[in-house]
């Protein structure tokens, strides 16, 4: 503690901080080795022809498995949906597996629940994929296709890299298998376009930086998005809470317009991700919602951000990644969740905690 009775900020690298840079090598990598088991398990799922999807994950991996079902059902037209594991293991329900794709995400793909879901599901006769950032973990070993994400290591406990892994690798699943290129097309860019993304979200956020004093001087705050930037809403809410021990709530924008915007206020830091696209505008609403409170959102986005599309907020609010206009909207949360990232291990340490060690987390949570 300081002498004031505030806590002292954490100074020096951390792994945290060191792991978010890492994510365009993490991209490259699986680009690079990834396509054979890629290629494998879309080959399984068209002979399969499957008539539903679920998902299956925890933590961080359910918002990486959230955007993975936009890209099923926008791009594959088959309705997906997030498994509920304990009706599986807890409650022992018989469920009726075939004729459908089970997809389990997971970090380190050692909890005991995803591995019971998939092996009940390979067992019962569903197409079966692990996506995972541990090919040689019992949930590889239980499904019938791995696809390893290629993020290595992470020192933190706060999944920062792997998280961007499963969402690369659920793109580059789903490219395999959808009836146009335009994510095929885009994915090879990915890397090079991280990397510029990256290094414009580090001038925005840094430990002088407005927003992280913003963030940092309050007990609660709100994140909201939509669309394929809802999960990144959901984790950058999550990596608030984990780090930097904040009140955070991730929204649907169009779910916070419903009722949680009551929560807003001058005193309640506002963090609104505003994809380029058809729901961008749709974001727009959620903002002038939280506006009409009192509330002044800071805004991340894209080339419609740059361009000043939400006039109402003041330019230094705008954090505007180099993202091209004609980017695929699924593989733009490649790049928004970075800011979020950033901003929670900057404001972890501006309060006097470290981001890599939160207390009561481990790296790996088992739950059945």
């Amino acid at each position: 503690m300081s002498d004031s009775g505030a806590p002292s900020r954490r100074t020096g690298p951390t792994a945290m901080r060191s792991e978010i840079e890492e994510i365009p090598d993490v991209v490259a990598r699986l680009l690079a080795e990834g396509g054979p088991e890629v290629g494998r398990a879309a080959a399984a799922i068209r002979a399969a022809d499957p008539a539903w999807v679920s998902l299956v994950a925890r933590g961080t991996s359910d918002h990486a498995a959230i955007h993975l079902r936009y890209l099923i059902e926008t791009e594959l037209g088959i309705p997906a949906g997030l498994a509920a594991p304990s009706t599986v293991t807890i409650y022992g329900a018989d469920l009726r597996w075939r004729g459908g794709l089970v997809i389990a995400v997971s970090q380190s793909g050692r909890s005991p629940d995803l591995v019971a879901v998939i092996a009940a599901a390979r067992a019962g006769g569903a197409i079966t994929v692990a996506i995972v950032n541990d090919a040689a973990s019992p949930l590889a070993d239980a499904a019938e296709h791995v696809i390893d994400c290629r993020a290595g290591e992470e020192r933190s406990v706060a999944a920062t890299k792997s998280y961007v892994g499963q969402i690369a690798a659920g793109a580059l699943l789903v490219a395999g298998l959808a009836p146009t290129a335009a994510l095929r097309d885009a994915m090879p860019g990915m890397p090079g376009l991280l990397a510029d993304a990256f290094g414009a979200a580090t001038a925005a956020i840094h430990d002088d930086a407005p927003i992280v004093a913003e963030f940092a001087a309050s007990e609660r705050s709100i994140v909201i998005g939509r669309g394929f930037e809802y999960p990144t809403a959901l984790e950058t809410a999550l990596k608030l809470k984990e780090t930097s021990r904040l009140f955070a709530e991730g929204y649907s924008s169009a779910d916070f317009s419903h009722g949680p915007v009551v929560l807003t206020g001058p005193e309640v830091p506002i963090l609104a991700i505003r994809p380029d696209g058809r729901m961008g505008p749709l974001v727009d609403e959620g903002i002038a919602s939280a506006l009409a409170t009192g509330s002044v959102p800071w805004v991340i986005g894209g080339s419609a951000v740059a361009s000043g599309a939400s006039a109402a907020i003041q330019p230094e609010r705008l954090i505007a990644l180099p993202l091209p206009a004609d980017l695929p909207e699924a593989l733009a949360s490649l790049a928004t969740i970075l800011p979020g990232q950033l901003l929670a291990e900057a404001v972890a340490r501006r309060r006097g905690y470290d981001p890599d060690a939160p207390p009561g987390l481990r790296k790996v949570t088992l739950t059945r």
